[in-house]
């Protein structure tokens, strides 16, 4: 099935009785590529964007002097499996949102969310579903007490990623993955991506 397709055509992604989200078997909890080493070293803002505990919109925006907006480009409904089972049981309902931040003329990072649906407000499942509109603008309208935990980085060579970049399909992606949490459950997992070779200038 053409994933982007049914979307689009199907939004909601209800079934055609109309009984709710039509929940698909997940094959790949995010997008992984082949793990490598780069021997230069990370730039003092890309140290910056891998261990922060706020928002990267911010920050990019003001490392690039311009206004970040967000472009979601691809989200489906799916039961967790094993590989989720550090923050929900099995079978649980869950909402993997693709999202690109960009600038004027060019994609600055990727991020891949996969949120417990049924832990979200009504208001924000909709949000999330049917705008584009940054889950950290949704939580601040609701006033939402949020923490993030990072569970790691990496870099890793990932052609399904760097497509969405003006880079080689080659170039190293740089990627760190975190847990959100409100009132001690985790919410959800985001993991943030961008290539090797942005963000290298000093501010």
């Amino acid at each position: 099935m053409d994933m982007n397709k049914s979307i689009k055509c199907n939004p909601l992604g209800k079934s055609e009785s109309g009984e709710g989200p039509k929940l698909l078997p997940q094959k790949n909890f995010v997008s992984e590529g082949t793990e490598v080493v780069v021997d230069q070293p990370l730039s003092t803002f890309q140290q910056i964007l891998l261990k922060t505990d706020g928002t990267v919109t911010d920050l990019i925006a003001l490392y690039t002097g311009e206004s970040i907006k967000v472009k979601k480009v691809g989200q489906k409904m799916f039961l967790s499996d094993v590989r989720q089972e550090f923050f929900c049981p099995p079978e649980t309902p869950l909402l993997e949102r693709n999202v690109l931040l960009c600038g004027d003329n060019k994609n600055y990072l990727y991020a891949e969310s996969v949120f417990v649906f049924g832990l979200l407000s009504r208001s924000i499942q909709y949000k999330l579903l049917e705008t584009d509109c940054p889950i950290g603008l949704m939580w601040k309208e609701e006033k939402l007490e949020t923490y993030r935990h990072i569970l790691g980085h990496k870099t890793e060579i990932c052609e399904t990623v760097s497509a969405y970049f003006d880079v080689p399909s080659h170039t190293p992606i740089v990627s760190r993955t975190y847990s959100i949490y409100h009132q001690s459950k985790i919410l959800g997992t985001i993991t943030e991506k961008f290539p090797v070779t942005y963000f290298r200038e000093n501010m």
